[in-house]
């Protein structure tokens, strides 16, 4: 079974205030730009978790739920598929970390994440997955994407520097994010490597 990538952009983004997927880096919008991340590793093709209606884009099954109801609608509609599952709100994240992160999934055939980060993650998808994932949104009222991981083994990888990992969810993480992209050179805010801001 190969892996697809699924972009999670199906959030309300209210903190932000606007849509995360359409703030714009370098001219490109943060769908497009993670589009063109994923296409750039070894998965066999993307697709997106995204409550707007377009052609093409896939809606949550069970509305409302945060993450974890985008995660079960890709393993639904794609049941012979596993999943790397990377969050629109990741504006430092390269293709060597999502491709380490695909590479340890299929080499060890286990969920992967890294750390006690909760997303990005590889995520097999069997029979059991979409059964617990089915039974977590329609039966309980903990949709935590963390919770939802204890029930399988997890391997966890280490990262150097976090910041690839660093989330944008308000204006003020997003300007200091911006802050790597309008430098000279590629070094990362204090802020923003140490999650302060």
């Amino acid at each position: 079974m190969n892996t697809i990538g699924v972009i999670l952009a199906g959030g309300a983004s209210r903190r932000m205030g606007q849509d995360k997927a359409l703030l714009t880096i370098s001219q490109s919008t943060m769908l497009t730009r993670t589009y063109k991340l994923l296409l750039e590793t070894s998965v066999s093709k993307v697709v997106i978790s995204r409550n707007d209606g377009e052609a093409g884009h896939f809606p949550d099954l069970y509305p409302g739920k945060g993450p974890l109801s985008g995660i079960h609608s890709a393993a639904m509609r794609f049941p012979n598929k596993n999943l790397l599952i990377l969050p629109i709100d990741l504006p430092l994240i390269d293709v060597s970390t999502i491709q380490r992160l695909l590479d340890s999934g299929e080499k060890f055939s286990r969920n992967v994440r890294f750390g006690e980060h909760s997303l990005p993650l590889y995520l097999r998808n069997t029979e059991t997955t979409r059964q617990t994932l089915d039974y977590t949104l329609r039966c309980t009222n903990s949709f935590s994407v963390d919770r939802f991981c204890t029930h399988f083994p997890l391997m966890k990888l280490q990262l150097r520097q976090q910041s690839p990992l660093f989330n944008s969810n308000t204006p003020e993480q997003w300007r200091f994010a911006m802050q790597h992209f309008e430098t000279s050179e590629c070094s990362v805010p204090t802020e923003v490597r140490h999650g302060t801001c």
